[in-house]
């Protein structure tokens, strides 16, 4: 669903809400959380990034640190059946284990994702990074909850999927870890937030997408919709129904969450590589349409 406002009354009866402590951006101060605050605070979790495995929970008078690796940690959150998670500025290592511990639980979880205005433009633009987002990166690791033990074994054919999106150095610094390089498959968000965010995003990512030779295999899913991103990846499985999918969601948020969603329910064949950006502060501008991802 999306929606232009989204107030208190858009929260559902017995429905707990997951977001973060403080927003950097002006997207991710939503009213209704302030009032759900005042009407019902058990039912309002705000989290606090403390470090690569842990998140501090900032309740009503309580903090704690939860490990963000720990299922039943994460599931012991909220005893309601319920869960909305607003994962517009979580940062991904937070909103993708407790994701994945709601859902396998059973849980009838929502994702809320509030689109910005626009991106701050970077003070070099440059071919790859046309927009100021990230400060750094902290490196391909796991996320938490999601460490595979072992990868494809060593006849299995892989394929390495990347979501892109408008910083064009991240894909080709994740394949760059892996030996040998497997055959590239680039998904891209068409139709875009804005009408020429894919001509951008393909722009940005021209050297990777030629350096691998993949312009060809460019498949196009909806960039604020997972379910598009899951099918996506499904119809990839289903051309290469013996590969091993490396899948790296550096693209829309929306695209992570799909991904996400389709690492829960496929983990024997595919894994998902991230490299934990750590993001500018007020790098978006504004605030545009909120939309609401329901998982049932």
């Amino acid at each position: 669903m999306r929606y232009d406002s989204f107030r208190l009354m858009d929260v559902q009866v017995d429905e707990t809400v997951i977001s973060i402590e403080t927003p950097l951006e002006e997207r991710g101060r939503i009213d209704a959380w302030n009032d759900l605050r005042r009407s019902d605070a058990d039912r309002l979790i705000l989290l606090r990034d403390t470090g690569p495995d842990t998140a501090m929970v900032i309740g009503d008078g309580e903090h704690r640190s939860i490990l963000l690796s720990d299922e039943a940690q994460l599931v012991a959150l909220s005893k309601n059946e319920k869960i909305l998670v607003d994962i517009t500025a979580l940062p991904h290592h937070i909103w993708a284990p407790i994701f994945q511990s709601f859902i396998k639980a059973g849980k009838k979880v929502r994702a809320l994702y509030v689109e910005p205005d626009g991106y701050k433009t970077h003070p070099s633009p440059a071919s790859a990074n046309l927009f100021d987002l990230s400060i750094s990166f902290g490196g391909l690791s796991p996320l938490p909850g999601f460490a595979k033990l072992s990868g494809p074994s060593d006849d299995e054919p892989a394929l390495f999927v990347a979501f892109l999106g408008f910083e064009g150095n991240r894909a080709e610094r994740i394949i760059n870890q892996l030996e040998p390089p497997p055959r590239v498959i680039p998904i891209v968000g068409a139709p875009g937030f804005q009408i020429n965010y894919p001509a951008i995003t393909v722009a940005c990512n021209r050297a990777f997408l030629g350096d691998f030779d993949c312009n060809s295999d460019i498949r196009l899913a909806k960039a604020s919709c997972p379910f598009e991103a899951y099918e996506a990846l499904a119809s990839i499985r289903r051309d290469f129904p013996d590969h091993y999918l490396y899948i790296a969601p550096v693209g829309t948020r929306p695209h992570a969450l799909g991904a996400i969603r389709y690492a829960i329910a496929n983990e024997s064949h595919c894994e998902i590589l991230f490299d934990h950006p750590v993001r500018q502060s007020n790098r978006t501008n504004g605030r545009g349409i909120i939309h609401v991802f329901s998982f049932i």
